[in-house]
């Protein structure tokens, strides 16, 4: 009887879980599909073919707002007459209806084959963007008046030899061993598996040679040697505006941002890269990295190391437009293969600083200064039959990875509507802190909107705090609809009737 009921619990159990797996025993087709689309052992990680075909069908599904860009082609496509090899492709998001100038944020990753995290986030990024557009007012507000330009992978040849070493398992732990250079065949003929050019060095700003062709540090026969960083910086020079014309130059008349993000090592470093000499604007430098680091486990640093030829040097030092490296990961959290639990976990922390980024960019040299704005809140409260839009904020002066010492104070703070409060023509309108005085480096924020000169309709409002000596700090931004009032409503006349009985007399 023991042994019975012991056969009827086991086939309860086997039924139970057949009907628990049943779903997944039907999908197999399209599991298995899935996992092609994804790196071995890094399943948060597309693959190439995937990263470029998903690119792609983001410019097919919102054209408004985005461009697939063709901006040149890798070694070996250049050099196999196009049968093989891959394009370099840039996706620009902005939206096309949008006319103006606008200030352009360029995200680079991949220079280096190995890393996988960099390209992934720059992609997470995009698609984080055109979900939330018109959903999330920060995100329309930036697509709406700024430039994005992601450079996916900038090295695809050798990112698909990297592909390859993954599933041979011939990368070695945490990447250390797989491919970083392009595939430029001629400058290791002996050892093919040594052969390419590290991207990184082959820019023109302070650019020397002398390497071995063989190492991993090779910078490549001349500047620009290869087709990847020549197409590249040609496209940084038609996006960026040359400030350099004039030296010095006015710094708070200075828009844009390149971010070159690489692994690992948890660091946003700036320049100079070339040189151990503290650059022209250091102390701007530092302060937008040490912005961009909030909220990460990543840090602001000089380079300790010195690299010539580098892209940074070359945006910030031909072009005058700020230029920083974000080595993304640490050693302990997989190196240049950052493990997807790590990847995933700082996800959100690193989508945020990449919106900084964006903001920062009309600005890059005095925005990261001033108080930013957060937590900003317009909700419509009806008083006395009326609408009134009440805002809230907080500015706060400390959002940075490592605090100012001492940290400034408040001092003002504005809303604007419909244009920017730094565009021509805005018409600024204070807010005060909720307490009544600006003594904080923290300070809430209320004020109720002046609506009263707006047309029915959505339209934006902006706000922006201040330091004492009136350095602004990053904006954010919030949408109100006015719905047209409805036409006032009178007592009506009623005509009304009255019946007289006659009066009888008796």
């Amino acid at each position: 009887m023991l042994k019975s009921h012991r056969f009827w619990i086991a086939g309860v159990l086997v039924c139970f879980v057949f009907t628990l797996c049943f779903p997944l025993f039907t999908q197999r087709g399209s599991l298995a599909q899935e996992a092609l689309d994804t790196l071995p052992d890094f399943l948060c990680y597309r693959t190439l073919d995937t990263v470029l075909a998903d690119a792609a069908s983001l410019a097919e599904e919102h054209p408004e707002l985005v461009d697939w860009l063709d901006i040149g082609d890798s070694w070996v496509k250049e050099n196999s007459a196009g049968t093989s090899g891959y394009d370099l492709n840039v996706l620009k998001l902005t939206n096309n209806k949008t006319t103006g100038s606008k200030p352009v944020l360029f995200v680079m990753s991949a220079l280096h084959a190995r890393d996988l995290a960099p390209v992934e986030l720059n992609l997470r990024f995009a698609e984080y963007l055109l979900e939330n557009y018109e959903k999330d007012p920060e995100v329309t507000w930036l697509l709406d008046e700024t430039e994005i330009h992601l450079l996916l992978v900038a090295n695809p040849d050798g990112r698909a030899i990297v592909e390859e070493q993954i599933e041979s398992s011939l990368a070695g732990t945490g990447g250390t061993s797989a491919r970083m250079k392009n595939l430029n065949a001629t400058t290791c003929p002996t050892e093919p598996i040594s052969t390419g050019t590290d991207l990184r060095r082959n820019f023109p700003f302070e650019w020397t040679g002398g390497y071995s062709g063989c190492t991993n540090i090779y910078s490549g026969a001349s500047i620009l040697s290869e087709p990847e960083s020549s197409s590249i910086k040609t496209y940084l020079a038609n996006v960026f505006p040359d400030y350099r014309d004039e030296d010095p130059f006015d710094t708070a008349e200075v828009s844009g941002l390149l971010l070159n993000i690489e692994s690992y090592g948890d660091i946003f470093r700036y320049p100079y890269f070339y040189t151990g000499d503290d650059a022209p604007e250091k102390a701007e430098l530092y302060t937008l990295a040490n912005k961009l680091a909030y909220g990460l486990d990543a840090f602001p640093n000089e380079p300790t190391t010195q690299f010539h030829g580098t892209p940074e040097d070359y945006v910030y030092g031909e072009l005058g437009v700020p230029a920083l490296a974000y080595a993304i990961g640490s050693g302990s959290e997989g190196q240049y293969f950052m493990n997807c639990e790590d990847f995933e976990w700082e996800l959100n922390a690193n989508l945020n600083m990449l919106v900084r980024a964006a903001k920062a960019s009309f600005a890059p040299y005095s925005l990261p200064v001033g108080p930013e704005i957060t937590n900003l809140s317009i909700q419509p409260h009806i008083e006395n039959g009326q609408t009134i839009w009440q805002l809230s904020a907080v500015a706060n002066t400390n959002l940075y990875r490592f605090l100012p010492d001492p940290s400034p104070i408040v001092a003002s703070a504005v809303y604007s509507i419909d244009l920017a409060p730094w565009q021509e023509s805005a018409e600024l309108y204070d807010i005060q802190p909720e307490d009544g005085s600006w003594d904080e480096a923290e300070e809430a924020l209320f004020a109720e909107l002046d609506v009263s000169a707006l047309q029915p309709g959505q339209h934006r409002v902006y706000v922006q705090a201040a330091l004492k000596d009136g350095t602004t700090g990053l904006a954010s931004a919030g949408t109100i609809t006015i719905t047209p009032e409805p036409l006032p409503t009178s007592t009506p006349i009623v005509d009304e009737h009255y019946i007289y009985l006659p009066l009888i007399n008796k």
